[in-house]
């Protein structure tokens, strides 16, 4: 008889342990829940990698150079206008083409151009000299900052710009322009060959 009240004091004891575990696992998360909690965090990190991706606010126009607003400092493109001078055109786009020749003499020819306002040209440039000779398409200012700039340049180093072409002796390059309101001169800038008069103008009407 004691081995019998032994054997079903344990049975009790089983069934109370198994009720218990039974309680302790509480009702199931619906699965819907989960598809949600997950899908949430998904397109939660999605925004992050994208945002991360971009970089914040960097982008056109976010960087300001110091004195000035968003923009690009660099150098002019195509079509730009440069203080109603114009700017530089790809040469598919001329609507006529303009022959100018460097000259030892410190001179063009032609020294005199005409223009119309928002004309596009080719200026198709010949060096006939032995010096290394340049052309340069801008206003007085223009012309005062690229002198500054040639300045700092050892004598006879290409420093072709939108603007700009260098001309070794014999050497014939182009350059396209379309005009704005403004009247330009082009000029040369070698050592000493602006000051001896090394330049022409171009009147825009």
């Amino acid at each position: 008889m004691a081995d019998g009240r032994a054997g079903g004091t344990g049975g009790t004891g089983n069934t109370g342990d198994a009720s218990t575990l039974g309680s302790d696992r509480g009702p199931k998360t619906p699965i819907w829940v989960k598809v949600f909690g997950i899908t949430a965090l998904v397109l939660v990190l999605l925004m992050v990698i994208i945002m991360v991706s971009r970089g914040g606010n960097h982008g056109p126009g976010q960087h300001v150079p110091a004195g000035g607003t968003g923009g690009d400092t660099s150098a002019p493109s195509t079509h730009e206008n440069i203080g109603g001078v114009g700017g530089p055109a790809d040469a598919s786009e001329g609507s006529r083409t303009v022959e100018v020749t460097a000259l030892d003499t410190m001179s063009f020819q032609p020294s005199r151009i005409t223009a119309s306002a928002g004309e596009t040209v080719t200026f198709v440039v010949t060096n006939a000299g032995r010096a290394v000779h340049e052309f340069t398409l801008g206003d007085a200012a223009m012309q005062q900052e690229h002198a500054a700039q040639m300045a700092h340049m050892p004598d006879g180093v290409a420093h072709d710009r939108p603007n700009t072409i260098t001309l070794r002796p014999g050497e014939t390059k182009q350059l396209t322009w379309r005009f704005g309101t403004g009247s330009l001169e082009y000029a040369c800038h070698e050592p000493g060959h602006y000051e001896a008069g090394m330049r022409g103008e171009i009147t825009v009407s």
